[in-house]
Order: structure tokens, then sequence, then C-alpha cells
């Protein structure tokens, strides 16, 4: 397929791309016993076919892409033997996320991907929870051990997608959403993909996702960061705590904050986050507070 046929929804068959594809590796030869052989056998071909369309594609085309995992998930008649049918889901979710986060890092897909999975994310166990799952940041075969998007883009350091990770109240559902405070700060500098071909200052954007942080987190523990330091970790930012509002470590926390805390608590609880700030009666002004404009 050409670069601009991939680009459009029509590039895609009409069939689903996820059925096809693993009704070709079924098909082959030498793994007609599937529970004779590991995934190495058949996720070079998994990865080349979905790198072949996840390079060129538009946001179109990724919606179509999208919507076929979850009909294929979804789809009864597609269930076989266990262990290849885990397998092959996390060879597609690995290979999927990893163009999504690592190679485009564009704020478009990621909040579409959201929108597709958004229903799926009250339960961290299914395969359908997308930003749930994990994947290797360095494509390498093994696609079952990696990190979470979240972690990735807390690494690199990626305000933009991270604002609207948490605008959908990713680190609010975080067990020890700290770590990520943690890992914005404290993780080493590594390569970070170049944006319309001009790389992206690091710094500038730490100090900006600390702020997004601040705007989700009742609380950001000052001490357990000063811990970490004094263990001989070194801050991506020197003056970091300039970036943390005293109301989250030292002195009471804003009226106004503890209300955006327990509204966008109410609507997390319903998966109602972000759309659901927008339908409630209240200023605009308000609503852009609630989904962590400035």
């Amino acid at each position: 397929m050409s670069k601009s046929k991939l680009g459009r929804k029509a590039s895609f068959p009409r069939s689903n791309i996820f059925c096809n594809l693993i009704e070709k590796i079924v098909k082959r030869p030498s793994l007609q016993f599937l529970g004779q052989w590991g995934y190495h056998c058949y996720e070079p071909r998994i990865y080349r076919t979905l790198a072949k369309i996840l390079r060129y594609i538009d946001l179109d085309g990724f919606d179509t892409l999208l919507t076929d995992y979850i009909a294929f998930v979804e789809k009864s008649g597609y269930r076989f033997e266990l262990n290849f049918n885990l397998e092959f889901t996390e060879i597609c979710v690995n290979t999927i996320l990893y163009w999504v986060f690592a190679r485009k890092g564009n704020p478009d897909f990621v909040e579409l991907l959201l929108k597709k999975t958004k229903n799926y994310v009250q339960d961290r166990s299914c395969n359908l929870a997308l930003i749930w799952r994990t994947f290797t940041p360095v494509y390498c075969p093994s696609p079952l051990s990696g990190i979470t998007p979240l972690l990735y883009v807390a690494q690199t350091r990626q305000s933009n997608i991270l604002k609207i990770l948490l605008q959908y109240g990713i680190l609010e559902r975080e067990k020890y959403p700290l770590n990520i405070v943690l890992t914005i700060l404290l993780y080493p500098s590594r390569v970070r993909i170049m944006v319309d071909h001009e790389l992206i200052d690091i710094k500038e954007d730490a100090k900006t996702c600390l702020v997004l942080c601040s705007r989700v987190l009742p609380a950001i523990s000052v001490k357990e960061i000063e811990t970490q330091l004094s263990l001989g970790r070194h801050p991506i930012i020197s003056n970091w705590l300039e970036y943390i509002p005293t109301t989250r470590y030292k002195d009471p926390c804003e009226l106004l904050h503890l209300c955006r805390l327990t509204i966008r608590t109410q609507l997390l609880i319903n998966n109602m986050l972000p759309n659901g700030i927008f339908s409630l009666l209240i200023p605009v002004r308000l609503q852009n507070y609630l989904n962590l404009e400035n």
C-alpha cells in the first residue's frame, strides 16, 4: 500500500485487520500447532504489518484501526488457545502503544486513543484498557514487559501529552501518584523525539509537568523528594520547588482547589472525565479550571 492510501479510511480492508492478520498467522504451515511455538515465531509478522500502517496513518485511519482492535477483542469467534490469544493481543498492544507514544508523540493520537477506549479504563485487567497496558519504549521482540504510557510520558517530560492524560484522570487513578512526580523530577534525561523538527526544551517541559501535577493532586510530599535528593539523586531542574505551590506541601490547600478535586473525583467515579465537565451548568472559566487549564 502507498503512503497516501495508508492515510485514508478507504485504504483499510473491509474486513477486520486483526482478524485478517491472525488468520494469516494460523494458516502458516510452521504454526499449525500453536501450542508448540513461542511468540517469537509470529511476532515479526505482526509488528511489520501494524508498523507499516501506523508509520503513515492519520487520525481517521487510526480511528479505524482502534475500532477494528476493539471489535476483534470482543469477537467471540476469535478465541484460539489461551496463551496464543494473550501473546497476540499483547504484541498488538505493544506495537500500537510504541508507535503512538514513542514514535509519534502526537497529542491528537493520544486523545483519540483515550476517547476510543474510555469505557474500559475502569477495569485495568481488560485488554481494551490500552492506557493501562505496558509497552517497550525502544522496540524489542518481547512484548511481555515494559512501562505504562503515563510512566513513559513522565520519563520523557512530554507536558502536552501529560496534560491530556491528566485531563482524563489517569494520574488520579494511580495508586502512588507521587511516583510520577518523582519520575518527572529525578529520572535521568533521555533522548526526546523531535516535534516539527525542533528539539523541545526538556527542562521547560519538566517545569510544566510539575505545575500540571499540582493541579490534580491534593498534596505533594516535598519531604519524600528531599529524601531522594539526600540519597544522591539529581533533579532535572535545580529550582524545582518554585513549581510546586506551597499549598501542596506547607500552607493550607486553597478551597478552590479542594472544590476542583471533589468535583473531578465524582466525575472520575462515573467515568465522565473530561467530557462531563462541559455539561456542568457553570461558567466556562470554571469549566476550564476543572479541566486543568491555566
